[in-house]
């Protein structure tokens, strides 16, 4: 990779842990630094500790590799990775992690219009479930998928734009008037 495609990873990681400076990561918790690699390594560091933790006094300092067999690491693999070092990642905190990663980065208006789905709404159900409302160009309406947030990893999240176009297994709204069809993925 080129130093500025490194660059690019480091900026999206730091820009996406700013988030965790003032709310905790997990805990009581929070991202206290983010540094790039030194010497221009393709890594990243992220420093956790308490609130009032300064450097040199981090409870931990997590070394992640920006790049797995040319994938890049994205900023949300980085947020679970520190949560499940700290401990179990709270459904409230998959649920931003699943929201952020079908919606960023935030893509300019021309690259929306060209995108096969696109993230429309969201709602939290009762029993640790979220309801994701996706638009799919190829088809007429609103499609909503329901998910366990307990089971909102990367296998989930790949599956709410491809298999929301798969009309067979859709099932009727069942009084959701935003929708058009239900697709249960709650595995």
């Amino acid at each position: 990779m080129t130093s500025w495609e490194v660059a690019v990873v480091q900026a999206d990681i730091t820009a996406h842990m700013t988030l965790y400076t003032q709310a905790p990561i997990a805990k009581k918790t929070r991202v206290r630094g983010v540094l790039p690699g030194p010497a221009g390594a393709e890594t990243v560091h992220i420093a956790v500790g308490g609130r009032r933790t300064f450097a040199g006094e981090f409870r931990a300092v997590y070394e992640m590799p920006l790049f797995r067999q040319d994938e890049t690491l994205l900023s949300w693999q980085a947020v679970a990775f520190v949560r499940r070092e700290l401990g179990e990642a709270r459904p409230v905190d998959r649920a931003h992690t699943l929201l952020t990663t079908l919606s960023c980065p935030h893509p300019s208006f021309e690259e929306r219009e060209s995108a096969e789905s696109l993230l429309v709404g969201f709602l939290y159900l009762r029993g640790g479930r979220m309801r994701l409302y996706v638009r799919r160009q190829d088809t007429p309406g609103v499609v909503a998928c329901d998910v366990r947030l307990a089971e909102a990893g990367p296998a989930v999240i790949a599956e709410v734009f491809s298999r929301s176009g798969e009309r067979e297994l859709w099932a009727e709204p069942e009084g959701d008037p935003h929708c058009a069809a239900v697709l249960d993925l709650v595995h």
